[in-house]
């Protein structure tokens, strides 16, 4: 029940982070430059997450569970990155919609291979017994 209970906490956060950095940029035309950082941001995020296991080993469960599932799920969206990549292909913003699918999926995963990369690199480092 502790690990509801935390997503629930870290899903309200990371969803009303999303959406007020929605309304402070929000996209009319163009290019979805919020969207884009928000995926990006979380797919490092929660790659980080999940690969810090030196620093998270000694973290509750609950508190792991709840950033990364109601945390990072929630900050994240690929449903509006679809919305927003139809409403470009409608608009037949062919070059914005290809470049915005291209630098998502390509920008998810080399953010996500960061996220791990700065994971294991931190791993490197004794942590301090307390």
């Amino acid at each position: 029940m502790a690990n509801v209970f935390s997503i629930m906490i870290f899903a309200f956060i990371g969803g009303s982070g999303r959406y007020l950095l929605g309304q402070a940029i929000p996209v009319t035309t163009g290019f979805p430059w919020m969207t884009l950082c928000i995926n990006l941001a979380g797919s490092g995020g929660l790659a980080w997450l999940s690969h810090a296991k030196r620093l998270t080993a000694t973290w509750p469960t609950a508190l792991t569970v709840g950033l990364g599932v109601g945390g990072c799920g929630a900050f994240t969206t690929f449903s509006t990155f679809g919305v927003e990549t139809v409403r470009l292909v409608v608009a037949h913003q062919w070059g914005i919609a290809a470049t915005y699918v291209v630098v998502t999926l390509l920008g998810g995963v080399l953010c996500s291979a960061v996220g791990v990369g700065i994971a294991r690199r931190w791993g490197t480092f004794r942590l301090e017994e307390q």
